[in-house]
């Protein structure tokens, strides 16, 4: 759970970074998707739902965590627009679009902390059965 937190107060600390005023034109952040675990042929029906109920809470993480970064790329593209322009009306409207966006990208946030919580205990689940879920 650690390396989760972790994994997402890295990702976020680079978002932060990234969207921070630079001369240095940056790569955009990427997202850090979650592996899902690996079906084998010979896993019984309690090791396939345990890795099932892991894999979904997977993608509801990674899902979150696509929206986030295409949510940030749009304000990006936004605050772009705004810093370049010379045009008040044009920098006005970028200022305004943006402003719903942020708001996306903090719930965006929890939601993603929310999801992770549920990656850890799914994995913890299937961790006491003695299935492997991670690598």
């Amino acid at each position: 759970m650690r390396h989760r937190r972790a994994t997402l107060g890295a990702a976020l600390t680079a978002v932060a970074i990234a969207t921070a005023p630079s001369p240095v034109v940056a790569q955009p952040p990427r997202p850090n998707y979650l592996p899902f675990a690996e079906f084998v042929a010979n896993d019984n029906q309690s090791q396939i739902d345990l890795k099932k109920a892991y894999n979904d809470a997977v993608e509801r993480y990674n899902q979150v965590l696509y929206d986030y970064y295409a949510t940030l790329e749009q304000h990006d593209r936004l605050v772009d627009l705004y810093q370049s322009s010379s045009d008040a009306e044009e920098r006005q409207r970028a200022k305004d679009e943006a402003a719903p966006l942020r708001a996306r990208l903090a719930t965006l946030r929890r939601e993603a902390t929310t999801r992770l919580t549920a990656v850890d205990q799914a994995a913890r689940r299937a961790q006491a059965a003695g299935v492997t879920v991670r690598p």
